[in-house]
Parts: structure tokens; C-alpha cells; sequence
């Protein structure tokens, strides 16, 4: 399909009221499902319930009491479609009358915002007025009520303005999505058209949605910001748009809108082009293909997202993209959800779906035209393509924007072995500097972890999370990687600050054949010094050797957080203190006597042990400790708590550093020699799994990499 023209999409007309946050036909199938299927009866019965609960805010209406008040009259109001009780009318009109008088009287505070304390809550409070006017006015309003609601209305338009993110964030997506929400509740289509196009104030331009759409949602299909987390929370403002268009004519779910091939003057990142179109499905697409194995996402960054199970917690998404596209992976994850937390005991509502089952599902329901699909299907054996970029291929995915690859042994079975290497920049606040960090996966775990916290106010977010010996790469000399290889007093640090491009190469992505390979280098967040990861997969181990070349001498320490314990015989040699920043959170440090620079090592997780033999050298210092934990972690889509993560820190010295580890879980001796190499040059390693023994050769050219059974391996296989 061609690229649609970004000139296309704001509509001339508007159709009447309601047309924000559903239509009258959307009403009309509503009470449809209400007189038959059970999980809409239990739906209105849950509004009904709310809408009933006696609520007093006293006078003055506050603004802190402003949302609630209006979230209680958008539940009557709604209650009032459903029911045709004109007393739910009269209760969220009386109810929208006291707000909106109270918010013509309101200061801006701090010059953004009026009916809430924060800008995203500011947003939320503006889609909530917007949607309450555009029910009350389907019925016919007096007209001094009309010129009051509209008045408030218009006065959105200062908080809208002076939102202080005003690019390519989250935080934008919501306050473009509140100036969509007035201008279609008003009627002021100009609104609609900022919302869309973006607008300027006070000589500031503002990015709109259609710049989100071509160029926030990568080419690879995941948000800019790289987590799961946000890019859901992100998908979940622009699927609230989408939805709102539609119901004025507008279709941006299947608008083709072309490649941002060029800075617009104000971005956040660099990721641009290539040229072709871009739809929303994408975003829906891509998380599938993120996971590494049974749905379970990888924890790098601030995401909290730790399956993909857990996208109830943002509404109905999957549903709504299920409506407009009805592609059969997004009934095969509903399925999924209401399959895997079907006897959860936090499941509140046995009724309503999981996605209902969250505050906003007392209205969310409305939207639906059913809650009960076909099975479905999807399979990660199934090659395809993510939006413009993205490769899926023998089981195994590449986000060359995000700079994500994933391997995967076996990826039409949930127990499969998967890793995950990060290489991508760090163009964005919620990151942390983690540059070429593994994740490890296996028997339909995830065995790897990433540090986590309670929160952005909590100190081990700025001090260990944002560190980098909390993940799983190298540390060098102590620092943490560009952007926080400076005294930092902010969690919100990226490279552009800096006028520093992070980004990493990808040198190899090689999926066919007996074993899966992939390898990533970056000279660029320790200047001067090469980092070079590769990594290769069969069915059996996990080959990681990590390369270091400096200019001069260094030291160098290689990190794996393990969510598991450490049950290594070998002898330990006592208490070594750490003062460096993020080490020193590192709890029950001791070191192992590695006398030649190798160690057999394991962990007892919880879907049993973990294997590794781990090299680096002569002199080499091997060390564990206890990763520091904080209470209440979010882990959403987790059904079970994720284990206390531990550390083996293996540290060298020297001009360049050679790492080389090999993990397996299977209850077999595992053996691995370096044959030949050095840190900038080719490496051969021979490893040995029971009776199975292979060469593996890992070229320093960027080339794939090769490998050969040995004797007594074929051996084996012929007695067998």
C-alpha cells in the first residue's frame, strides 16, 4: 500500500454528540449485550454500582477532588445511556456543573496546570471533561449549562499549551490526546487539527500525533523509549486517539503514513526512516516477537512489564486492535490472558475479562462488541516482518532500530533456551546505561535479571538501577556507561545531553542453520574502548564471549545477575569490600579462587540448576554477592514473585579483556577450552556437553560464525 498523505486525516465535518469516547450506535450495541451476554450484564452492574456509591467533595470544589468528581459523573452520565434513568442524568449534570464552575476559578499552578497537581493527571482530567460534556450534550443542554461547559472547555486549551513535554514523549501523547478530546467534544475542529498536526505557543512548536505516528513508533514497530512497559502505556494514549477519531470518520488504525526520513527540527532520537509506510498495527505486532519464551519480556530499562501476559493493567487494547483488525495472534493473547489468570486471587470481577478488571473497566467495557473471541493462533516458528525493519526468522528476532536481537533454540516450544542482546542508543530517559546486556533464558524462565526498583523516588534508581555493573555487560573502570559516567544527580540522563550518538553495530544476525548466532560492538559509551559481544545458541548451551579493546591499561569487570543462587563448591576467600558507585549496594561479597582465570559455576533457580564455565584470563579475580532488592517491585504479568537476583562479577586488568562463558541447565559435565584467540583477533573454543563436543570459531572480521562436531561427538550420536 502507498504511504498515505499526512494532510489527510482531519476531518472536515463532525457527526453529532456523543462522539468521544463512544457514539450512539456504540451505546445502542451496548445495551444490546447488556439484555444477553453474562460478562455485560456483570459489566453494567459493576458501573451500576459506582454510579450508585454516594460521594461528598464538599465546597469549595477543590482541584484535587476534580477528577474524581468527574470520573463519578462520566459514570452516571454513561449509566444513563445504559439505563434511560433520568435521575443518573440529572446527578452528573448537577455533579459537571459544580466542576466546571470550580475550574473557571482555578489558577494555573506553576504555570501548566489547573485541575491537577502533574501534567499526565492534567491530561486525564481534560479527556474526563471532555468525554462527560460530549454525553450531556446528546440529550440537549439548557443554554447557560452549554455556554458554561463550552467555556470550561476552551479554557483546556491554556494547560494543553503549556504541557512542558512537547515532542516526542509520552507525557505529549496524553496531552495531544486530551487537545483531540476537547476539540471533538467542542466541536472546534481546529483543536483536532493541533492535535494532529501539532501547533505552536509562545514561538515553542509542539509535535502531533501524525509526528508520533511516523516517527516515535519505530520502524521496527517498538516505541522510542524501549521499554515494554512504556510502550504500552504509550499505545494505551494512542489507542484512545484512534478510537476517538474513528468515531468523528477518521481511520488512523489503518492509515499508511510514510517514514519520518529527517529530524523535524526538535527530536528526541535519531532513528529515521526507511521510506515506506507505517500503520499502528505495528505497535500491536511488535511485543509478540519481543518476548523471550513463554511471553516473558526482558527487564532492561524501566519497563515493570515482565510478560506479556500483564497488558490487561493498560485496558482493553488488545480487544480494541482485535475490532479493528482481526488478526488471529491478538484473540490467541486474550485467550492466553483469561486462560493464565483464571484462578488468580486478584481477580476481582470472576466475570469480565482481565481487562476489565482494572479501575477504568467500569466504563471501558463500552467499547466493546464482545468479550469472548475464537482461540486464535500464533507461533514464534512463523517467519515474518515487523513494520519496515523488523526481521522474524527461523525463530528468531531482530529489531535493528530499537537495537534488540533475540535468538531462539526451539521457538515453537514455551521451554525452549532464548537469549537477548541490547545494543541500541541511549537516546531516552527511562534507559539505563547498559550497552550490550544479556539476557538469559530457559526451561520457560527467564534466568538473567536487570535491577529493579520501587520507583523513580527511590535512591537505588538513580544509584544502582542507573548504574551499569547492575546489568549484565562490562564495566569499565568503574563507571558507568555514556551518559552516567559523570556525577549525576538525575535518573533522566541521555546521550543527546551529552551530544554523544550511543549507538551500538550490529556486526552479525545469523539465525539458520544448526545453532543461532548474533553479535553487537560499541566503541562510543567508553570512549576509546571496544566493546564487542557475541553470542551463540544451540538447543544445549549458550556461548557468550565479550571482547574488550582498550587504548592503554584498564579495568575491566564483566557482569551476570542471576536470578537464582549460587551453589558453587568451590572455596571462597572471604569479604571484598566495593566503594565505587553501584557496587557498593552489592550485599555478601566474596571472591572465588580461580588461581588459572577459570571457574565451573551454578545456581539453583527456580526451574533448577543453572550451569556455567566462565574464563578470562590469568589473574583474573572471580567474585558473587547479593544483588540489593527494594519492596514493592512492579513485575506486572508475573504470576509467581521473581526471585532475588545474585552476582558474578569476573574482573581483568590490562590494554584488552577476553570473556568467555558457557551456560547450560542441563544435568550434564560441562567443559569449554580455549583453543586460540585473543581479545582483537579470532577465537577458537571448543566446548563439551556430556559426550557432545564442538569447535566454534569466532572470527574478529564481521563474518558468521562457524563450528564443527568433534569425533568423540559423532561417536556418541552413532552409538545412540
Amino acid at each position: 500500500m502507498q504511504p498515505q498523505s499526512i494532510h489527510d486525516l482531519a476531518p472536515v465535518d463532525l457527526p453529532p454528540h456523543p462522539r468521544v469516547f463512544v457514539t450512539g450506535e456504540g451505546l445502542q450495541w451496548c445495551r444490546s449485550l447488556t439484555e444477553g451476554a453474562v460478562w455485560a450484564r456483570a459489566a453494567l452492574s459493576r458501573l451500576l454500582e459506582a454510579a450508585d456509591a454516594p460521594c461528598e467533595w464538599g465546597e469549595p470544589v477543590r482541584p484535587d477532588h476534580g477528577t474524581e468528581m468527574l470520573n463519578h459523573a462520566f459514570r452516571q452520565i454513561l449509566a444513563f445511556h445504559l439505563t434511560g434513568r433520568g435521575s443518573y442524568r440529572d446527578s452528573a449534570l448537577a455533579a459537571f456543573r459544580r466542576v466546571a464552575e470550580a475550574y473557571l476559578r482555578w489558577p494555573l499552578v506553576d504555570d501548566h496546570t489547573r485541575g491537577a497537581a502533574y501534567g499526565l493527571g492534567e491530561s486525564r482530567f481534560t479527556i474526563a471533561l471532555a468525554r462527560v460534556y460530549d454525553l450531556l450534550a446528546s440529550e440537549g443542554l439548557a443554554d447557560a449549562d452549554r455556554e458554561l461547559f463550552l467555556q470550561a472547555l476552551a479554557l483546556t486549551q491554556e494547560t494543553t499549551d503549556r504541557c512542558r513535554h512537547t515532542t516526542c514523549g509520552n507525557h505529549n501523547t496524553w496531552n495531544l490526546v486530551a487537545r483531540l478530546a476537547a476539540g471533538l467534544s467542542s466541536g472546534e475542529t481546529s483543536l483536532v487539527r493541533d492535535a494532529l498536526d501539532g501547533w505552536t505557543f509562545n514561538g515553542v512548536p509542539r509535535y502531533g500525533l501524525i509526528h508520533q505516528l511516523r516517527h516515535d513508533i519505530l520502524s521496527d514497530g517498538l516505541h522510542w523509549e524501549r521499554t515494554p512497559g512504556y510502550h504500552f502505556y504509550t499505545l494505551m494514549a494512542l489507542t484512545s486517539a484512534a478510537t476517538m477519531l474513528a468515531n468523528a470518520g477518521v481511520d488512523i488504525w489503518h492509515a499508511e503514513l510514510p517514514a519520518q526520513m529527517r529530524d523535524d527540527g526538535h527530536d528526541l532520537h535519531r532513528a529515521y526512516g526507511p521510506e515506506g509506510g507505517k500503520c499502528l498495527k505495528a505497535a500491536f505486532d511488535a511485543p509478540f516477537y519481543a518476548t523471550l519464551g513463554n511471553g516473558d519480556f526482558s527487564l532492561l530499562h524501566d519497563s515493570g512489564l515482565s510478560n506479556l501476559r500483564g497488558v490487561w493493567i493498560w485496558g482493553p487494547l488488545y480487544e480494541l486492535a482485535y475490532q479493528a483488525y482481526g488478526d488471529p495472534k491478538y484473540a490467541w493473547l486474550l485467550a492466553r490472558i483469561e486462560r493464565e489468570y483464571a484462578d488468580w486471587p486478584g481477580r476481582k470481577y470472576p466475570h469480565l475479562p482481565m481487562s476489565l478488571q482494572s479501575p477504568s473497566g467500569e466504563w471501558d467495557f463500552v467499547l466493546l462488541k464482545d468479550a469472548e473471541h475464537p482461540s486464535g493462533h500464533f507461533s514464534l516458528a512463523e517467519d515474518c516482518s515487523i513494520s519496515l525493519a523488523g526481521v522474524h526468522r527461523q525463530g528468531c528476532t531482530l529489531f535493528p532500530v530499537t537495537g534488540v536481537s533475540i535468538l531462539r533454540s526451539r521457538p515453537e516450544d514455551a521451554t525452549g533456551t532464548a537469549v537477548q542482546m541490547f545494543w541500541g542508543p541511549h537516546s531516552a530517559g527511562h534507559q539505563s546505561p547498559a550497552a550490550l546486556c544479556l539476557d538469559l533464558y530457559a526451561n520457560g524462565r527467564c534466568l538473567s535479571a536487570s535491577p529493579q526498583s520501587a520507583g523513580y523516588e527511590d535512591p537505588l534508581h538513580l544509584t544502582w538501577l542507573r548504574s551499569t555493573i547492575a546489568h549484565n555487560t562490562v564495566t569499565v573502570d568503574g563507571r558507568p556507561m555514556v551518559p552516567y559516567d559523570r556525577d549525576a544527580d538525575s535518573i533522566w540522563k541521555t546521550d543527546k545531553a551529552r551530544g554523544i550518538a550511543s549507538d551500538g553495530v550490529l556486526e552479525l544476525f545469523q539465525p539458520e542453520g544448526l545453532f543461532k548466532a548474533c553479535r553487537a560492538s560499541n566503541e562510543v559509551v567508553y570512549p576509546g574502548i571496544r566493546l564487542d559481544r557475541t553470542l551463540v545458541l544451540t538447543d544445549r548451551i549458550v556461548l557468550d564471549l565479550f571482547r574488550v579493546v582498550g587504548a592503554g591499561p584498564h579495568r575491566y569487570d564483566y557482569a551476570m545477575h542471576i536470578l537464582g543462587t549460587p551453589t558453587a563448591a568451590t572455596e571462597s576467600q572471604g569479604g571484598v569490600p566495593f566503594r565505587d558507585a553501584g557496587y557498593r549496594h552489592l550485599e555478601n561479597v566474596r571472591a572465588i579462587r580461580a588461581p588459572t582465570g577459570a571457574a565451573d559455576l551454578a545456581w539453583e533457580t527456580a526451574c533448577g540448576q543453572l550451569r556455567a564455565v566462565v574464563q578470562a584470563g590469568d589473574g583474573s579475580e572471580f567474585i558473587l554477592a547479593d544483588d540489593p532488592v527494594s519492596e514493592e517491585v512492579q513485575a506486572l504479568g508475573a504470576l509467581e514473585p521473581i526471585p532475588r537476583p545474585s552476582t558474578l562479577l569476573v574482573r581483568s586488568s590490562g590494554d584488552q579483556a577476553m570473556f568467555i562463558s558457557l551456560w547450560s541447565t542441563e544435568a550434564h559435565d560441562l567443559d569449554m577450552t580455549v583453543e586460540d584467540g585473543r581479545a582483537d583477533g579470532d577465537v577458537a573454543v571448543k566446548t563439551r556437553i556430556g559426550s557432545q563436543m564442538e569447535r566454534w570459531h569466532l572470527p574478529w572480521a564481521a563474518e558468521e560464525v562457524t563450528h564443527e562436531q568433534l569425533a568423540d561427538s559423532l561417536e556418541h550420536i552413532e552409538q545412540t
